[in-house]
């Protein structure tokens, strides 16, 4: 059976002193460092949420001026076409007066050779119908 004497209470205050060191030495310490780490980890948590925040923000900023340069080259294409086209439509219309002023003088020119060889041919079918006419007759006229 247990005796219940000095020794017991001897043994609880060692017991007590035991613990109130360790409490000291031991516990309190980590106890400290293991706040630390916690607070360490919620400050690193912290400044992880607001780079990621950051690099969201950055990436929409991004697509943002991403979509809006794709905006404005749509708009230049279709300025560059309508350009384009104006350009066409003059150049078109240049040839087109060019090639009626060639046509013109083409038939300008054909009419002035129609006329000369119509002079030509009158001189010549006069002198053709006398021969012809003193070869029928068989007489000249």
């Amino acid at each position: 059976m247990i005796d219940v004497n000095v020794t017991l209470l001897i043994q609880m205050a060692n017991v007590l002193i035991l613990v109130f060191l360790m409490n000291l030495v031991l516990y309190r310490p980590i106890r400290r460092i293991v706040a630390q780490r916690r607070e360490l980890i919620a400050n690193r948590q912290n400044e992880i949420e607001q780079a990621d925040a950051g690099a969201r923000a950055a990436a929409e900023q991004m697509n943002l001026q991403l979509q809006e340069a794709r905006k404005q080259g749509r708009q230049r294409i279709a300025e560059f076409k309508i350009q384009a086209y104006e350009q066409e439509k003059s150049l078109l219309q240049r040839a087109m007066e060019e090639a009626s002023g060639q046509v013109q003088q083409m038939r300008g020119q054909i009419a002035k050779d129609i006329e000369a060889a119509r002079k030509k041919l009158s001189g010549q079918v006069k002198t053709f119908s006398q021969e012809l006419a003193q070869k029928i007759l068989g007489r000249s006229l």
